[in-house]
């Protein structure tokens, strides 16, 4: 956990006695700024609320922390606290998302393994299965999920405070991509990935669904702690290419996700072979065995291998996944087979626990 999390972490332990809530989640902090060992941010005092004990209490609480000695807090005017919005939560105290079932994660240890092409034709292959499906793009830094579904220059629309998801092919979708300007670089640290994440899954109207897929950055970084603190994942897919050099990493995502104590579902080996359009000669252009090395390695199971066809970026470039503009061809068949796979485990798990 980044210090910057801890120190949000630590905020949530200090509670505003008026309401009985922390003070993070009442929005009275802002501004937090760390340089070496120092952590400074202003916190707005609530009426009738005691702004010493909350300094005295913020500061305790904040020295707690290895490698922060000095605490500088700016205290701001009074602020109305307004009644808290309710919230689900599941077993676990982690929120839950009225009207979906189950959400899984789809990530990837490096960038440029096809983790977004994966995601967007394993949402649709589940529509084509019969589920009902949502589809968050949650890579923040780089939302490719509009151009792909073709959805450039549409803004979601608000009812009663939610965010309505934008539909397309029978998917649910939303992404932080629908709300800036195409080539607007996004520069967000920790806390307001953890807001954008909270907002996407809480405050959307997802409606009834069998699966919501999170479209995860690629790497182990904020997104993907906010998520994993947020709702409680049914599972996670990690999307890697035959290269060693591609293993190597998908080996530490594979490893954050269990830490975590997210149940990996298994690999999906995306670009692992070329099949000759004339003769039907199967080349493996970047090597051969990494799935089944990781199954054996760290007993996650292989889940498929989608073949390198040209008409997988020709389709996603135009705005129309490969599953929704050609569902008999190779890679589609390959989706439709991983995403059964997915569902598969996900409710067997489900039913286990009940």
């Amino acid at each position: 956990m980044g210090k910057m999390d801890q120190v949000f972490e630590k905020l949530k332990e200090v509670i505003e006695p008026t309401t009985g809530k922390d003070i993070v989640s009442l929005g009275l902090v802002k501004d937090v700024a760390i340089e070496g060992n120092k952590v400074t941010f202003v916190l707005s005092v609530p009426m009738g609320a005691n702004a010493d004990e909350l300094r005295k209490a913020a500061r305790h609480a904040l020295l707690q922390i290895d490698g922060i000695d000095i605490v500088s807090i700016q205290i701001e005017g009074k602020k109305k606290i307004e009644p808290p919005k309710l919230r689900l939560t599941d077993e676990s105290g982690k929120g839950k998302i009225l009207g979906v079932k189950h959400i899984f994660a789809i990530g990837s240890g490096k960038g440029g393994v096809g983790k977004s092409t994966v995601a967007a034709n394993v949402a649709i292959s589940l529509k084509q299965l019969g589920y009902k499906v949502g589809l968050f793009d949650g890579d923040i830094y780089g939302p490719s999920i509009p151009k792909m579904f073709g959805l450039e220059g549409m803004i979601p629309r608000v009812e009663n405070d939610k965010m309505l998801p934008v539909e397309r092919y029978g998917v649910k979708v939303l992404s932080i991509g629908l709300m800036i300007e195409e080539d607007t670089p996004i520069i967000w640290r920790g806390p307001l990935v953890h807001k954008a994440y909270q907002q996407f899954f809480f405050d959307a109207d997802w409606g009834d669904l069998d699966f919501l897929v999170v479209d995860f950055p690629p790497g182990t970084g904020d997104p993907q702690i906010s998520a994993i603190q947020l709702v409680n994942l049914s599972g996670a897919v990690v999307v890697t290419t035959p290269q060693e050099v591609a293993l190597a990493d998908v080996r530490k995502a594979i490893r954050m996700f269990q830490k975590m104590s997210v149940d990996v579902v298994g690999v999906v080996e995306n670009m692992s072979y070329f099949r000759c359009p004339k003769c039907g000669h199967v080349s493996r252009i970047f090597g051969e065995g990494g799935g089944e090395e990781l199954k054996k390695e760290m007993g996650v199971e292989l889940l498929g291998e989608i073949p390198i066809e040209p008409l997988i970026v020709k389709s996603g470039d135009t705005g129309v996944p490969v599953t929704a503009y050609d569902p008999e061809s190779e890679a589609s068949k390959a989706f439709r087979k991983i995403a059964a796979r997915i569902a598969e485990k996900i409710e067997m798990k489900a039913k286990s626990v009940l």
